[in-house]
């Protein structure tokens, strides 16, 4: 759980949708900060959840992103609480840190990756990074990239099948 680990780079044809708010279960592993990719299950779940620790996600028709969290949570051990998300949109292009920075660390290697589905990694310490291995499920696509301008940074969007709201 880092606090900003996830910025947008370019909003929606329409800017950023306005942010929503979302219940949070009492109890959370831990609490989600904002600038963090936030998950929801589709049908009847009534709270967002976050990104475990030490897992990969999201995976289409299995995990659904509801958004990006524009607060911290105040849900705590024995109280829910709420959290603010922005909705992610198709169009939206995100940033993240690279997990192994040396993969990304050059134009040529980055422009190797860019259109690859690849996965968020949060780690035991709560960190959320981009891995770079392809995978048909997958549910984010590596999106092109000045890495002059974002040294570490990874530019993604979301696949429709990993979208709460698509």
């Amino acid at each position: 759980m880092a606090l900003g680990d996830i910025t947008i780079l370019r909003e929606g044809a329409f800017g950023a949708p306005g942010s929503r708010r979302h219940a949070v279960a009492a109890g959370a592993a831990a609490s989600i900060k904002a600038g963090e990719l936030v998950l929801k299950t589709l049908g009847s779940a009534s709270v967002v959840v976050w990104t475990a620790s030490n897992t990969a996600k999201p995976v289409v028709a299995t995990d659904y992103i509801a958004g990006l969290s524009a607060s911290t949570s105040t849900d705590t051990a024995s109280a829910a609480g709420v959290v603010d998300i922005i909705p992610i949109t198709q169009d939206m292009v995100l940033l993240a840190n690279a997990d192994t920075a040396a993969t990304w660390d050059t134009q040529a290697e980055y422009d190797a990756l860019v259109g690859d589905r690849v996965l968020l990694k949060t780690s035991a310490a709560g960190v959320q990074t981009i891995l770079a291995s392809d995978s048909a499920t997958s549910g984010l696509v590596i999106e092109p990239m000045d890495v002059s301008k974002y040294p570490g940074k990874v530019a993604f969007s979301v696949r429709a099948g990993a979208i709460y709201n698509a």
